[in-house]
């Protein structure tokens, strides 16, 4: 179970993340408009979004610790020696460890909109992320 369930629910979840990221480059959806959006996305309320290339390059590596997920787990084929690959397993469990406790650290001065949802749902999220990598990680290196 470790070794199906466990890789294939992060990489689900970091993939649709990813997308998401990919969607938010060109539009606020599913907000209604720009000034919602960064109120709850990223804690303020100038309406101004996020530059594009940054939220697609982290769209992109969301969805790179997906496809990383399944080859350090042996469902795609590997590219690259182990020791790189459980080396950037350890890369996003670190990401999703700081982003997850540092979370807590970015509500003091954001949106309310923020604030309730990275303490409810984004900050809890990176640290079930962190969890999950650390998980693949370690499985891969007792087979």
């Amino acid at each position: 179970m470790i070794r199906t369930l466990v890789p294939g629910l992060l990489t689900l979840i970091l993939v649709v993340i990813g997308i998401f990221h990919f969607i938010w480059a060109a539009t606020p959806w599913p907000w209604r408009d720009k000034v919602t959006f960064t109120k709850t996305i990223a804690g303020i309320d100038t309406g101004e979004m996020p530059p594009p290339l940054v939220t697609v390059l982290i769209g992109a590596a969301l969805v790179g610790g997906g496809v990383l997920t399944l080859m350090v787990n042996g469902t795609l084929p590997k590219i690259g020696p182990d020791w790189l690959q459980l080396t950037g397993m350890a890369v996003l469990a670190a990401v999703m460890l700081v982003r997850g406790i540092g979370g807590y650290f970015m509500n003091a001065g954001a949106a309310a909109e923020f604030r309730h949802w990275n303490s409810v749902l984004y900050s809890p999220l990176c640290l079930v992320l962190c969890l999950l990598s650390t998980t693949v990680a370690v499985a891969a290196i007792r087979r």
